[in-house]
């Protein structure tokens, strides 16, 4: 095992998958995968994951300042720390997700520093991100585990902002490629529907571009994928999303949805979104 470990960070949007992703990673005897630790407020430790150490905010109440020196020089320190070798790991890393990417501007210029590996995770269905944020919203329940009561909820969707919504996305997962290549970053990017569809390749594909070794036993995560009813009983105006949609570069998603929901019903399947469309897997070499 090498004297010091691969640092990597998980670079994702909300409703992606990636408290899975991060939970599965860690599920490998070589890699410590941590939750978002640069949450806007969080103190104390993660509660899934790797959890023994705190979320940056908290680090930050509790390090007295330097004279002279600022936040940027204590993100440093924190992150040193946090990549630091230890006894039998061979990987290290954290969920980040866009935004908090623009909160704290050091970080680009670390990870450039310290050859920081970019796992990029998107969901190439944009419209099923937007759905699972409205369904997390309303149900109140944003990541499930196993044996969770899972509450039903009908949505209606507001046809007058939703494609804006899906640019917003859209434009979000290009800036993420911009700083990636702006700052020539090692880049893996996966997609949700990728875990999803081929599960197995796409682990193995990401723990080649961290450096580790497969796991003798199949990598696992305590979280579920929570399951769905077809459209026309989630979304209360689907005639109308339908409406908005057609004739659009997003027509696609919802099309692919409505199979997945129907083939879900139809199967059984866990997860609605193994059958969608998904975008290739992009790589920029080491």
């Amino acid at each position: 095992m090498r004297g010091r470990p691969t640092p990597f960070v998980v670079l994702t949007s909300p409703r992606t998958g990636s408290a899975w992703l991060v939970d599965t990673l860690n599920d490998h005897p070589a890699i410590a995968a941590y939750p978002e630790l640069f949450l806007p407020e969080a103190t104390g430790m993660p509660d899934y994951a790797s959890s023994d150490v705190p979320y940056f905010h908290g680090f930050l109440e509790r390090v007295r300042p330097f004279p002279g020196r600022g936040r940027r020089l204590r993100l440093f320190g924190y992150l040193g720390s946090l990549y630091a070798g230890r006894a039998g790991v061979g990987a290290v890393g954290f969920k980040l997700m866009y935004g908090q990417v623009h909160a704290n501007p050091g970080l680009l210029p670390y990870f450039a520093l310290r050859r920081v590996r970019v796992l990029h995770l998107i969901r190439a269905n944009l419209f099923r991100a937007v759905l699972s944020y409205d369904v997390a919203k309303s149900t109140g329940v944003f990541h499930a585990r196993r044996g969770d009561a899972l509450p039903s909820t009908i949505l209606r969707l507001d046809p007058a902002d939703l494609i804006e919504r899906l640019e917003q996305r859209e434009e979000a997962v290009t800036l993420a490629r911009r700083w990636v290549e702006r700052y020539r970053l090692p880049y893996l990017e996966v997609s949700y529907e990728g875990m999803c569809d081929r599960r197995e390749e796409t682990l193995s594909r990401i723990l080649r571009f961290l450096g580790v070794e497969p796991s003798e036993d199949r990598l696992d995560s305590a979280f579920a994928r929570i399951n769905s009813v077809p459209l026309s009983e989630l979304i209360e105006n689907l005639y109308d999303v339908r409406g908005v949609l057609a004739g659009t570069r997003f027509e696609w998603m919802l099309e692919a949805a409505e199979r997945g929901s129907m083939r879900t019903v139809a199967a059984g399947v866990t997860d609605p979104d193994a059958a969608s469309l998904a975008e290739p897997t992009r790589r920029v070499s080491k």
